[in-house]
């Protein structure tokens, strides 16, 4: 007996573009409710979380009252910025968008990552003692990740439209020029604003906002690596056909996520590394 069996004969017809839809929602909504519900605040259980994906720094991060902020101030860019361009692309309708950018804003968004690069070899010139150009700030660090945050959410929007889509629009540019790139930088400044100089009660939304824009970057690699593996790529026709294959990744993320950390944290107290100052 198939899975779909047990349902009525007028539903399982339905079941594939009605009800799946609804499955993405429901596997977020568990996630949520089982995090929520596992002992320890929010720092606790958000600093665990992404133990893996970050240095965790505290030289290197913000505060928002006491409590540093999950991920170090270059990786609060990265993932903070990539979910507010990534959500600002969406709303454009780029997501179906199949035309390149031009090679201006091509060169900018890789001069994004450039920057970023080079801020973090002159950190490391100066962990390793050596002679580096300037002091390291976390403010620098910020700006070249809210950067580079625009510039892996272009990466993501363009992976997710070369990949998954039958039909898009072929004369509509992921990014159509400068000024577009301009304005995606700009819609990401408040975010830096309030992780540099907000108020202490807006820990708990900024580190929940950060695990989740953690999630949802991973989520879409493992969409787009799924969706090649089985050779669906272009195939979908609209978001709602997504709900499986993105539920499928969003678990996927999440183990990959803690099987990450955990073994961090693993390799930390087998050899006794110490913490990162």
């Amino acid at each position: 007996m198939k899975a779909l069996d047990v349902l009525p004969p007028s539903w399982r017809s339905q079941f594939p573009g009605q009800y799946a839809a609804y499955l993405l929602p429901l596997v977020c909504v568990v996630a949520a409710g089982v995090f929520l519900m596992i002992p320890g605040t929010i720092d606790e259980k958000t600093q665990q979380a992404l133990h893996g994906l970050c240095a965790q720094r505290p030289s290197h991060s913000y505060w928002l009252g006491d409590n540093r902020l999950p991920f170090d101030a270059r990786m609060t860019g990265i993932y903070g910025g990539s979910s507010i361009a990534l959500a600002v692309l969406t709303l454009r309708g780029r997501l179906h968008a199949f035309a390149r950018p031009n090679w201006p804003v091509v060169a900018l968004l890789a001069g994004f990552v450039i920057a970023m690069a080079v801020d973090g070899a002159n950190s490391l010139l100066l962990d390793m003692g050596a002679w580096y150009p300037y002091q390291p700030r976390n403010e620098v660090r910020l700006i070249t990740g809210l950067l580079t945050g625009v510039t892996l959410a272009v990466t993501l929007c363009f992976l997710i439209s070369a990949t998954f889509w039958r039909t898009g629009r072929r004369d509509l540019a992921i990014v159509e020029n400068l000024n577009e790139v301009a304005s995606l930088v700009l819609l990401t400044v408040p975010f830096g604003l309030i992780v540099s100089a907000g108020p202490g009660w807006l820990y708990a939304p900024i580190a929940l906002y950060l695990l989740s824009s953690a999630v949802m970057v991973i989520t879409i690699l493992a969409m787009v690596m799924v969706t090649i593996a089985t050779r669906r790529d272009g195939s979908y026709r609209s978001l709602m056909e997504l709900g499986v294959p993105a539920s499928v990744a969003v678990v996927l993320a999440i183990i990959a996520m803690g099987a990450i950390a955990g073994g961090r944290y693993w390799l930390e107290h087998t050899f006794g590394v110490p913490p990162l100052e």
